[in-house]
């Protein structure tokens, strides 16, 4: 009884350990970076963040290498065809 009781203790903390180094830490991580965006300060600086990386884009004058622009056009041009609508050109 006593070696049953030993080895079920070592089985649960084995499995206990092996949950809290894979699983558990990414759910850690995942309910940290909820917790992060409920607070009011960190949203203001989630948004001042991306309107100032809004404003260094449209100051550039050209915002896409010739590739992204190649890449985006052919994938855009593939949603208008799939969704059947018609260009206003």
């Amino acid at each position: 009884m006593r070696t049953f009781i030993l080895k079920t203790f070592t089985i649960t903390f084995a499995v206990f350990i092996l949950y809290k180094l894979t699983i558990g830490r990414e759910i850690e991580t995942f309910s940290k970076n909820i917790k992060s965006l409920t607070n009011q300060h960190s949203r203001i600086e989630i948004k001042q963040k991306i309107l100032s990386e809004i404003k260094k884009g449209s100051e550039k004058e050209r915002i896409f290498s010739d590739e992204e622009r190649d890449t985006l056009s052919k994938f855009l041009k593939k949603i208008v065809t799939e969704l059947d609508l018609k260009s206003s050109n």
